[in-house]
């Protein structure tokens, strides 16, 4: 098969993947034919959150921040896109969701942040199912890496922490050490503890999330690394982030107290949640555990396993491949666990779009206006050869709506169309009628240097494919650092505006190239036509031009100057000159014949 033909089969393909996608969705249910709209297109559902402390201690603006982020995270992790959410009075958290507040959106608002120690009872690849649930597979997250220890200056462990010696020798899950600790031991690992852990995913960390907070603290559950790559098999909770009094981060030094050009966390830990913390890591060091680690879970998500190294209490210092971003970020999760505030529904109501869907339609017509500008120039300057680029610029308008369509109707996605969405599928209308230009203009380059049509579709694509591809590079560059730099609407137009520069590409490459090589081959393109758009008379060929049988033709600008030389000369005007010009030259030959006779 050609590869014109296979490109075009290609681009074939993906129109049916995309058309056939949505037409199942719509036909199973739930999907809409049409993108999904952003806040100020069509608006959606206000819930104003007031935040109260549990033990008493005042909200400050830090601690506001951190549930506010807290909030964010959750309603990102479900898939809820273009979603606002702001600080509002000091005590409340303002969430504008568009369209309908579903009911998973609703309970991730109101569920309290919730942190928790437990033992480390397995670790497994996230992946795939574990083939020896009682040990750790070659897929070892890097939070494993991690070690806990004694912070300088610390002791090493509190006074009846030593003393939890029975700690592993409790079979059931629901005894508890002299310290309030809850047991654990080896032998919690039973055939049906292993045929869960060996069977769970991370395919869908959040359904196990979900599992793991209807499960009683006593209960073993399985939970996930934030990065899905690791499963766990946790034991009962020990304690309860609300214990962690602070984490922050430090340099990490080394036995001479000089920094290795590393960061530590330093955790501090209440009065009530010291012994316990003791308890566990003692519990560990001395071997009753089944791997030497605990989880810190938040939210249902392991956020880091740290290896004890020494039994600590009261205060300890998390090692490991920290950078400052990750030990920050390592630091600022355990804070957000340790936040003892609870979320109240204070109002829920539904609101009105910001701009409203005139906006819309205003958006629309503006790009409706700028695609007719562009056919018409194209009409004006490329003649029957326009219909290429009305051609592309449809199959252009299909792919963004078909991709847009997808995903906003995937819930992992979530994506929404915004006004500023919208002008970035405009601004994109001019990219792609660039690349036309720059492709249509080094063809007939080509033919002014004298090749043949077929000829100068090929060696004029070489040329400008490497030009469109280094101008769709830098409009991707550019999409990608404002999508990151930016938030709001800002972030909606540069997501926009890389996704159709990316789609640009797809559409060159697999349909206009492809689809004007083959008009080429056809007659009307390739013997010139006038009207074809790549007539090498019209486009002032410098060359002469091949006409068969050993002849050549003068080239049309050839013609054109010896036409303005004598721009007035009628037909009969030029017969009787060159009348007299063959009367001159007989007569100038009969006198030379004369004049060579007298001599």
């Amino acid at each position: 098969m050609p590869a014109r033909r296979f490109a075009l089969a290609a681009l074939a393909v993906i129109l049916l993947i995309l058309g056939g996608g949505v037409g199942a969705g719509i036909a199973r249910g739930g999907w809409q034919a049409t993108p999904k709209l952003a806040l100020d297109l069509e608006g959606g559902t206000q819930v104003i959150l007031t935040a109260s402390s549990l033990d008493g201690r005042p909200i400050d603006a830090a601690t506001m921040e951190q549930a506010r982020q807290i909030v964010s995270d959750r309603v990102n992790a479900i898939g809820v896109a273009e979603t606002e959410i702001s600080i509002q009075g000091g005590k409340n958290i303002v969430v504008d969701v568009p369209g309908r507040l579903d009911e998973k959106t609703s309970e991730a608002l109101r569920r309290t942040a919730a942190m928790s120690f437990r033992p480390v009872l397995a670790v497994g690849d996230g992946t795939a199912g574990a083939s020896d649930a009682g040990g750790a597979s070659d897929a070892v997250p890097p939070s494993t890496t991690a070690s806990v220890s004694p912070a300088d200056g610390a002791a090493g462990g509190a006074s009846d922490a030593g003393g939890a010696s029975d700690a592993g020798g409790a079979s059931d899950a629901g005894g508890a050490t002299d310290g309030g600790v809850p047991a654990w031991s080896p032998e919690q690992l039973t055939p049906a503890a292993q045929t869960i852990f060996t069977e769970s995913t991370c395919a869908d960390p959040r359904a196990l999330a979900e599992q793991a907070e209807t499960a009683a603290p006593t209960d073993l559950v399985v939970l996930c690394d934030e990065a899905g790559t690791a499963k766990y098999l946790l034991g009962p909770q020990s304690l309860e982030g609300a214990g962690v009094a602070d984490a922050k981060v430090a340099p990490a030094t080394n036995s001479q107290g000089q920094a290795t050009g590393g960061y530590v966390v330093n955790m501090t830990f209440t009065s009530d949640a010291a012994s316990k913390f003791g308890a566990l890591t003692t519990a560990l060091y001395n071997g009753e555990g089944a791997t030497g680690q605990f989880a810190m879970v938040l939210d249902g998500t392991v956020i880091s396993a740290p290896q004890v190294q020494a039994p600590t209490s009261s205060s300890a210092s998390i090692e490991g491949d920290f950078t400052q971003e990750s030990a920050q970020l390592l630091a600022d999760q355990l804070r957000f666990g340790a936040l003892p505030l609870k979320f109240t529904v204070q109002s829920e109501q539904q609101i009105s779009a910001t701009l409203g869907s005139d906006q819309l339609e205003k958006g629309l017509l503006a790009g409706l206006i700028g695609l007719l500008l562009v056919v018409l120039y194209a009409i004006a300057q490329y003649r029957v050869l326009a219909v290429v680029t009305t051609a592309s610029l449809a199959v252009m308008g299909a792919l963004a709506y078909g991709v847009i369509t997808v995903m906003s109707n995937m819930p992992e996605i979530g994506y929404r169309l915004s006004l500023a969405g919208v002008a970035g599928l405009i601004v994109a209308i001019g990219f792609t009628a660039d690349s036309f230009i720059v492709y249509f203009e080094r063809v007939r380059d080509e033919i002014r240097d004298g090749r043949g049509i077929v000829s100068a579709v090929d060696h004029g694509w070489q040329r400008a494919s490497r030009t469109i591809i280094a101008s769709d590079t830098v409009n991707i560059i550019a999409a990608v650092v404002l999508y990151v730099l930016s938030t709001g609407g800002v972030r909606g137009f540069a997501f926009t505006l890389g996704l159709t520069t990316l789609l640009d590409l797809l559409v060159v490459f697999l349909f206009t190239h492809p689809i004007l090589q083959v008009l080429a081959r056809t007659r009307f393109f390739g013997k010139g036509h006038p009207l074809s758009g790549l007539d090498p008379n019209a486009l002032g060929r410098d060359l002469p031009a091949y006409a068969g049988r050993g002849r050549v033709r003068d080239s049309a600008s050839r013609r054109r100057r010896d036409a303005e030389e004598e721009p007035f000369e009628s037909l009969a005007e030029r017969k009787a000159r060159r009348a007299r010009e063959e009367a001159e030259a007989r007569s100038a030959s009969a006198t030379t014949t004369d004049e060579e006779g007298t001599k």
